[in-house]
């Protein structure tokens, strides 16, 4: 999944660099002077990073308000949003009967 290479391959091997990170989707670290650089990877690849890195960001607010006794449970959370829809819906149903 990850391959390391010089960064003078960026110029040299771009398209054998693009095949790594775009079909098979690798990410590819490219190092300067035997230090860590920067990092290529297909669009792909990276929304799925981004995503997962986003859901555990959830994770772990959740987790934190959990333990300061902020959260509620499932089926109050369900009804209080299905009453604030229900009373969104009824609005616009009654806008619409005016308008309409």
């Amino acid at each position: 999944m990850l391959s390391i290479r010089p960064i003078s391959d960026l110029s040299r091997n771009m398209t054998e660099i693009e095949r790594l990170a775009i079909e098979e989707g690798q990410i590819v670290q490219l190092a300067k002077n035997s230090k860590e650089h920067m990092v290529i990877m297909g669009s792909d690849t990276f929304k799925s990073l981004f995503a997962k890195l986003s859901m555990y960001e959830s994770l772990l607010i959740s987790e934190a308000q959990i333990r300061q006794g902020k959260s509620q449970p499932l089926e109050s959370a369900r009804e209080k949003s299905d009453k604030k829809f229900q009373e969104k819906l009824d609005a616009f149903n009654a806008a619409q009967k005016i308008h309409g």
